[in-house]
């Protein structure tokens, strides 16, 4: 091999070097590739499994506000705030739901709609997911069906936050000088985004459940 590489002219050479030059970053990043894409996937869910916690907080609020605490609602949230494991997760808040999943669901409504406060509604907030917002465009080398989860995910998300200002803006209508039949129209029509914003964060809940199922570490 060196009498080969001896015997080339300093032409030849010069041109073997520069197509390795670049054949090399090639070679490398195709190598890495594998690597980054697994590790930008785990990130993305990982931090979609946040995002999920968060949400079914919101989404646990305005059931509760409205009497909507179904027995079903409970057995999909349940097991979401026990696998959580982030920094805001509460093991007095997971024993709390667990109590109130043992009341019967009627007795459980019932009580609610007692406790219901017309005049007040729920406050919401809006969300975001940094990381896969500043990854978007390396999400481009996951599977197409990955891709297709987090965008599906990121839409109801996009949708919600649209509700959830909408929701503070007319809420903060509300205490214009209006009259008591304007303002009660303006809070029904929070009562109403609430709803739908609610819907929303379930959706998103939902699809991030789906999510984990089919790409969460180990997968």
């Amino acid at each position: 091999m060196a009498e080969y590489l001896e015997g080339l002219s300093p032409v030849l050479m010069v041109l073997l070097g520069w197509l390795l030059g670049l054949l090399t970053p090639v070679i490398a990043e195709r190598i890495r590739r594998p690597y980054r894409r697994r590790d930008l996937m785990q990130g993305v869910v990982d931090e979609m499994l946040g995002l999920q916690h968060t949400l079914v907080a919101v989404a646990y609020k305005i059931r509760t506000r409205n009497a909507e605490l179904s027995d079903d609602f409970l057995d999909k949230i349940l097991p979401i705030l026990d696998a959580h494991t982030g920094p805001d997760r509460s093991q007095e808040i997971i024993e709390f739901v667990k109590e109130i999943r043992r009341c019967p669901e009627g007795q459980r409504v019932a009580t609610h709609q007692l406790m219901r406060k017309p005049d007040r509604v729920v406050g919401l907030r809006q969300y975001a997911a940094p990381l896969f917002a500043t990854q978007m465009s390396d999400v481009a080398i996951c599977s197409l069906d990955f891709q297709r989860a987090v965008l599906n995910i990121r839409r109801h998300l996009d949708l919600y936050n649209q509700l959830a200002a909408l929701a503070e803006s007319l809420f903060s209508r509300s205490f214009d000088n209006r009259g008591p039949e304007e303002r009660d129209v303006l809070r029904a029509n929070v009562e109403r985004n609430c709803r739908d914003a609610a819907t929303q964060a379930e959706m998103v809940v939902d699809a991030i459940l789906d999510l984990k199922i089919r790409y969460s570490r180990g997968k």
